[in-house]
């Protein structure tokens, strides 16, 4: 399996949906805290749930345990805490989570991708979900970044 990411600000839905064409992306994984909000534009939940199949035949999933609490993602957001500790908080809540019992990962396919807003992983939380991801399970054979 190899999972991909990507973030939806910056880009149109044009290219959105062509690079997950071109990545022969099997499922989109939301790993956004708030996939309803207005700043979402094109990909609101309820858009994706929608195209995705219709475009491209795949599946939508939001999952809930791969996203932040709202208090660290906003401290982070504000300047309150730095990356450094907003990462170590974040993966403390994967290992609190027990992700390796409790993610349901099927209907993913081979070749998922991790959805959030940010444009690039350097600072998001879906490159560290992702690697997490990796380290848990062996059948995660490599991880890819996408750009739109």
């Amino acid at each position: 399996m190899e999972i991909c990411s990507l973030g939806t600000s910056g880009i149109t839905a044009e290219r959105f949906f062509l690079t997950l064409k071109e990545s022969a992306i099997s499922a989109v994984v939301d790993t956004r805290l708030h996939p309803n909000s207005q700043l979402a534009g094109f990909a609101k939940q309820g858009n994706l749930i929608y195209f995705l199949p219709e475009i491209l035949g795949i599946p939508y999933f939001h999952e809930p345990l791969l996203t932040p609490l709202d208090g660290e993602l906003k401290a982070y957001r504000r300047n309150e805490i730095g990356w450094e500790l907003y990462e170590k908080k974040y993966l403390q809540l994967l290992e609190d989570r027990d992700l390796k019992t409790n993610l349901e990962r099927n209907g993913w396919g081979e070749t998922p991708l991790l959805l959030c807003s940010e444009p690039q992983p350097t600072h998001c939380h879906r490159r560290l979900a992702a690697d997490f991801l990796k380290n848990i399970f062996p059948d995660i054979s490599e991880i890819k970044h996408l750009s739109g």
